[in-house]
């Protein structure tokens, strides 16, 4: 077993230096039930953790490596997504759960507000609402974006974090973000009974992801890292964490 991960690991250095690494930008796209969120961001930033119980919420962690400041203390921003569906499983208000969900974000001092991807239907509304501004923490300013979008019973809650220090540094990545920010449907590809028929999938989709990783073959590999997201968003503790290291093991 053993063996086996180490030549896995290799194999996906290999695959992830040729395919993902050359590129300054990679596309990620993140779904959950019929609700995908796709963005660019530079391929300094890496996921570090996504995690979902199966049901009602999912959560991707991003960051990048530790950026110095003119002290030489090292800062990491962060980029978190949290899908959530609404408790009470309603219909969820854009701009009540905009407001709503606001505790999630330390903000006290708004700077901009704004919109992103406007409605077909709709002369003035847009999919996401977003503000940005800062907070205090002791002595440091810390710049915030906070975004938030909804789809019947969903909501989609983005957080973008950083130190004002280094905020320069990541400027550029973070209106790449925005300005290709995009939500988007698809067709749920499974349908359970019940939860067991969940848990069965979702071992089913890990399980075939683990035999494509023997193939070394590069499409299998991309198709291994698409069962494995599922499985994971299916509730899998294991996929997830799978799912982040492969991702992250040419690095």
């Amino acid at each position: 077993m053993k063996f086996f991960q180490i030549f896995i690991g290799f194999l996906f250095f290999c695959f992830l230096t040729s395919v993902n690494l050359k590129a300054d930008v990679i596309h990620w796209r993140s779904c959950f039930q019929a609700n995908c969120i796709s963005f660019d961001l530079p391929a300094k930033w890496y996921l570090t953790e996504r995690r979902s119980n199966g049901l009602t919420t999912k959560f991707d962690h991003f960051k990048t490596s530790p950026l110095k400041e003119e002290s030489g203390r090292e800062i990491i921003p962060a980029l978190v997504i949290l899908f959530k569906e609404s408790e009470n499983k309603l219909p969820l208000h854009p701009i009540l759960f905009h407001a709503e969900s606001k505790r999630f974000s330390l903000i006290t001092n708004i700077r901009k507000s704004f919109a992103l991807q406007k409605n077909a239907n709709s002369d003035n509304g847009y999919k996401f609402l977003g503000m940005s501004g800062s907070f205090k923490d002791k002595e440091d300013t810390i710049v915030q974006h906070y975004i938030t979008a909804t789809e019947d019973r969903l909501g989609f809650t983005i957080l973008i974090t950083c130190y004002e220090s280094v905020y320069p540094q990541i400027e550029k990545d973070i209106n790449l973000f925005l300005d290709s920010l995009f939500w988007g449907t698809r067709s749920i590809p499974w349908k359970f009974q019940g939860p067991e028929d969940q848990v069965a999938k979702a071992k089913e989709l890990e399980a075939s992801a683990l035999n494509r990783l023997k193939t070394k073959k590069s499409e299998e590999i991309a198709l291994a890292l698409e069962e494995m997201s599922d499985s994971c968003e299916l509730g899998s503790v294991t996929a997830c964490e799978m799912f982040t290291t492969l991702m992250n093991l040419g690095r």
